[in-house]
């Protein structure tokens, strides 16, 4: 009988060419499909809700694939970990109905980027080291304008796969947690390299680079050669997925 596995996976991107499966590097969609193919003797191909960049992390990027297997799902989860290494994880394991899409069935997903002011040795591989002073005060006047629907285009890669650049943004905020600046940010999609470009945009606009008024024209250009440079992908990390 065919089942539908839901899979809740965390992961380091460090040592990882992106999410998706590449034949002559290694990514974390293929060490999770190889650690699939361990566990069931089952080679299949995996449905994520979204792709991570290289060296992007992730604390809830959901998972799911069909399979035959009969072991109940905490033996899913315990039988991948064993077989996965040690940056990646299997948080959660449950069976959904065979309609159920991690991309597809997705309403919001959500991505947080973080930012250190200071000098770190824990946090090195999964922050920003911004050593820049910047004004602090226009990080959530640039955040606030990007709420709603817009066309995106001015801060994503030129070349898109997909046949529009529009995205519906839900929540887009900075704060500070732990000593870090932290953006937070949950749209309905995401265009590849969105979220860094808006980063280092917003720094721009904090460290006296662009006013305002210039970040708004980048915006409405939906020229990305206009915008600032995408920032380091080890501040980034997909949060969790809304259904």
């Amino acid at each position: 009988m065919e089942r539908n596995i839901k899979l809740i996976v965390e992961y380091e991107g460090t040592a990882y060419h992106g999410w998706q499966w590449q034949e002559n590097a290694p990514t974390v969609q293929g060490v999770l499909e190889a650690a699939i193919r361990k566990l069931t003797g089952e080679k299949l191909r995996v449905t994520a809700a979204g792709r991570t960049d290289a060296g992007v992390h992730a604390w809830g990027q959901v998972v799911n694939f069909k399979t035959h297997t009969a072991l109940p799902v905490y033996k899913i989860m315990m039988g991948l970990n064993a077989h996965l290494p040690r940056d990646v994880r299997v948080r959660q394991a449950d069976e959904a109905d065979l309609e159920f899409s991690a991309r597809f069935s997705a309403k919001q997903r959500v991505y947080q980027y973080y930012i250190s002011t200071e000098n770190t040795a824990i946090y090195r591989n999964f922050c920003w080291q911004l050593f820049q002073k910047f004004d602090p005060e226009l990080l959530n006047p640039v955040a606030e304008s990007l709420l709603g629907e817009h066309d995106f285009g001015a801060f994503s890669r030129v070349q898109v796969d997909t046949a529009h650049k529009r995205c519906r943004v839900e929540e887009s905020r900075w704060f500070r947690q732990n000593g870090l600046w932290v953006y937070r940010v949950a749209a309905n999609r995401f265009l590849h390299g969105m979220v860094r470009t808006i980063v280092g945009t917003t720094i721009d606009v904090a460290r006296g680079r662009f006013t305002m008024e210039e970040f708004q024209e980048i915006f409405n250009s939906r020229k990305r050669e206009l915008a600032g440079a995408a920032a380091p992908a080890k501040g980034l990390f997909f949060q969790e997925v809304i259904y």
